[in-house]
């Protein structure tokens, strides 16, 4: 009985077999004996195959159009970015003075155009991008890192090395294309800032101003300059990069490119060198405005070139300060040197606080005017004999 119940089976089986394949070649040969069922399936089957390949090219049509509208916008940004920086530059450069502050402070200027035109180029370029893989959009690496993955380039984790190897390497730099030196303006960011904080202390204690007191149309140029980079990289960052996010990266990389590496139980490099930036400038600042009020132990200083080189100051103290308040607080994993990481924390923000209230009344005291002493009236002696006479 078994043997004749699998022999049923395997001829049902093969029955089976014999009809699927003359049910396809029926349908392959001759669609009109199908049956009604399955030619409508069929005919479901291609519309929505050919539903999906519309839907497609209409996204792709879609994106391609806002692509073409955000690098456009980006674009037009730069140009009006562009123009008003040069507009501020040859005014600078027609009041140049040949003193290491203003030479300094003006390469820093025009390194800062450079590196923000090269990012632009390269985010316009490279428009499809990988994924930012960083957690804390406040850091002050993000800007760093989101250039690096929407042009399709390795991130610069070590600034130390990355920085020197650059600069080392510029008689010999072969850019393949912009995302290159997009990647080669972001390094050199850091280095900038920290070129204008040295220009700018020191400008304080040797009584030096890298410029005088601008027209009000040199302020309105420099400012549509700033403004239309800014929002150049922005655009075309495609929401992964945001006002400030610049400046909180230049700030960021200055302790990176100073320091090796992080030391145990201290702040990151990334949050020392903003620090040390506010409170270099802050204690210039209070300096300056004591001896030109009270002491005169500094070289002195025009009000209007004081007034300047204050306000340019004050604009990078304000800058560390926004890196520090935007920025994730560090913190100690090590058990054993929280005590110590405790310590460093407590001296680092006394030290800020004191020479940020340094800074504030130094600045106050040069921006007054400084009181001027009226001279004597000159007395003419009359000779003993003409006043007998007299």
């Amino acid at each position: 009985m078994g043997d004749v119940s699998q022999a049923a089976l395997k001829s049902r089986l093969r029955i089976a077999d014999i009809r699927t394949g003359a049910t396809i070649g029926v349908a392959v040969a001759r669609p009109e004996l199908m049956p009604p069922t399955a030619t409508i399936e069929h005919e479901a089957t291609d519309e929505r195959r050919d539903r999906r390949a519309r839907c497609r090219a209409r996204v792709d049509a879609v994106d391609e159009q806002e692509r073409s509208l955000a690098v456009g916008a980006g674009v037009a940004m730069a140009t009006v970015g562009t123009i008003g920086t040069l507009v501020w530059l040859a005014w600078r450069v027609t009041r140049l003075t040949l003193d290491p502050v203003s030479v300094a402070f003006l390469l820093a200027e025009v390194a800062g155009l450079l590196g923000g035109l090269a990012v632009a180029s390269g985010l316009a370029e490279r428009w499809t991008a990988r994924s930012v893989f960083v957690d804390e959009p406040r850091d002050s690496h993000w800007f760093a890192h989101s250039v690096a993955d929407l042009v399709g380039r390795t991130r610069a984790d070590d600034l130390h090395h990355d920085v020197r190897s650059t600069v080392r390497g510029a008689p010999r730099w072969r850019w393949r294309d912009s995302a290159d030196a997009a990647v080669v303006a972001i390094l050199l960011d850091g280095p900038r800032r920290l070129l204008m904080v040295v220009a700018v202390t020191l400008g304080l204690l040797f009584g030096v101003s890298p410029f005088g007191a601008p027209p009000w149309w040199a302020l309105v140029a420099l400012g549509a300059g700033c403004l239309g980079i800014a929002t150049a990289h922005v655009v075309l960052g495609r929401g992964r990069i945001r006002y400030g996010d610049r400046t909180r990266w230049t700030y960021g990389a200055i302790g990176e490119v100073v320091g090796r590496a992080d030391v145990d139980g201290l702040a990151p490099r990334r949050w020392v060198g903003a620090i040390a930036s506010a409170v270099a400038v802050s204690v210039a600042v209070g300096l300056r405005g004591m001896s030109d009020r009270w002491t005169h132990g500094l070289p002195a200083m025009d009000d209007d070139e004081r007034v300047v080189l204050l306000a340019i100051a004050a604009g990078l103290i304000l800058g560390a300060l926004y890196t520090l308040a935007t920025s994730p607080r560090p913190t100690q994993v090590d058990a054993h040197l929280v005590a110590r990481h405790l310590e460093e924390r407590t001296a680092r923000q006394a030290v800020l606080v004191v020479a940020v209230v340094l800074g504030m009344v130094g600045l106050v005291a040069g921006l007054l005017p400084t009181e001027q002493v009226a001279e004597p009236a000159p007395t003419v002696s009359v000779p003993a004999g003409e006043a007998a006479d007299g």
